[in-house]
Order: structure tokens, then sequence, then C-alpha cells
């Protein structure tokens, strides 16, 4: 005898989401230890109700892609200031090695 896969309605909607979103129903069933056939039931029997819910995660998955974005810019900018300050301290040292070489008996404030 089969194992029923039960569950509450609201998490049968959320799967609904998810397929509905772009996800294969196959990939979101095995995910939630589900049979394929019952979640395609699901989405034929809760597609109409679900309608918010679907653009709410696209726009939630929009969001994301432009935090990404940011972050990657950001990531970007801060590698390149670190390799400029990298260089200024660099510079840095070769000028009070010079300085020190010139003048033997100069301190530093």
């Amino acid at each position: 005898m089969k194992r029923r896969f039960r569950c509450p309605v609201e998490a049968k909607k959320e799967y609904v989401v998810e397929v509905l979103s772009g996800l294969r129903t196959e990939v979101v069933a095995r995910k939630y230890g589900m049979s394929p056939k019952t979640l395609t039931t699901w989405v034929r029997q809760y597609e109409d109700e679900v309608g918010e819910l679907v653009a709410k995660k696209q726009k939630e998955t929009q969001q994301i892609q432009q935090d990404a974005a940011n972050y990657q810019e950001l990531q970007e900018k801060y590698n390149e200031a670190l390799k400029l300050l990298g260089a200024k301290e660099l510079e840095n040292q070769i000028l009070k090695d010079l300085v020190k070489k010139k003048y033997p008996d100069y301190k530093p404030r």
C-alpha cells in the first residue's frame, strides 16, 4: 500500500507557487518527497487561488537578483579600493626608506 502525502493547504499552495514560478513539477515534487502526479493535481486544483502568491514570489526573486547584482558591484569596488590602498602603503614605505637613507638621523613624529 502506498503512503499518502498529507500536508496543510497552505503548504500545498506554496508548492504550487514554486511550480508556477518556473520550476519543473518533478523537481519540486522530489524536493518535498512526493509524487509528481500529486503535485500536478494540486497545481490544477489551486492554480487560480495562488495568483497573488506567484506575483509576490516573482517580486521577491527580482529583488534577490537586484541585491545580488548590487553586492557584486560593491565587492568589485571593495577589491579595487584594497588594491589602491596596498599601492599607497607600498609607496609610503618606499618613500620612508628613501628618507631614512638620505637623512639617517631623521625621526618621524
